[in-house]
């Protein structure tokens, strides 16, 4: 998983005149850069651990700047995964407005929410942050993401049920299963790196991430449709 150095490498350092800054400077830093450094760093360190100073640090500007854009740390936060998760809900977005039966968007869903977890380990490990325990935060990326996400993966499910007997299985843990399962799998990249190679990835088209998450997904597809 990239750390919040590394998304912010390509941001320009330039250097700044001393005292506070004018309220112009407000607009000198991307809005895109910004946000992708505070929602890193949030992911990476939690968000008590997480300083908007430390973040100005990283994209070379004044801690004024951030106080000025957002107020508060909780109000960045929130930007930071408004952000974040509706460009990560554009990769599963297409299995439930495709054309096809429900049993086909289902399987759709699943690889495609597979393959997500290659590039979204980010969003992973923030959920792994704010999951462990109650708070504001918890509720808010429950009230606004992930209910919303499973109440349309349970109305799939439904409709699936209604055309084939699908093994019985909660949409909650299907969603754990994807999320925590797959998605820790890619998550923990480092981990994974040091136990045995995949013999069954080796010779599998494209890149061994995509073709390991493409077996993933034919495993819990396998699972889900066993009952004939």
């Amino acid at each position: 998983m990239a750390t919040y150095g590394a998304l912010a490498a390509n941001i320009p350092n330039k250097e700044r005149k001393r005292g506070r800054p004018k309220a112009s400077t407000r607009d000198s830093v991307d809005e895109a850069d910004l946000l992708k450094t505070a929602f890193s760093m949030f992911a990476t360190l939690g968000y008590e651990a997480s300083t908007m100073r430390a973040m100005a640090r990283e994209l070379g500007v004044s801690h004024n700047l951030l106080n000025v854009r957002f107020g508060r740390k909780s109000e960045l936060w929130k930007a930071a995964v408004n952000w974040r998760l509706a460009a990560a809900a554009r990769d599963v977005e297409p299995a439930f407005t495709t054309q096809g039966s429900a049993q086909e968007r289902l399987r759709d869903l699943v690889k495609r929410f597979c393959r997500w977890a290659i590039i979204n380990s980010d969003i992973v490990a923030l959920s792994q942050q704010e999951g462990r325990r109650q708070s504001w935060r918890l509720d808010y990326i429950t009230n606004q993401f992930t209910l919303p996400f499973q109440k349309r993966l349970q109305a799939l499910m439904a409709d699936v049920s209604q055309e084939k007997k699908l093994t019985p299985i909660s949409s909650s843990a299907l969603l754990a299963l994807l999320v925590h399962g797959v998605g820790s799998y890619f998550a923990l990249g480092p981990m994974h790196d040091r136990l045995l190679s995949d013999p069954f990835t080796e010779d599998e088209p494209g890149s061994q991430k995509e073709a390991q998450a493409d077996a993933m997904a034919e495993f819990l597809l396998a699972g889900l449709f066993a009952r004939n």
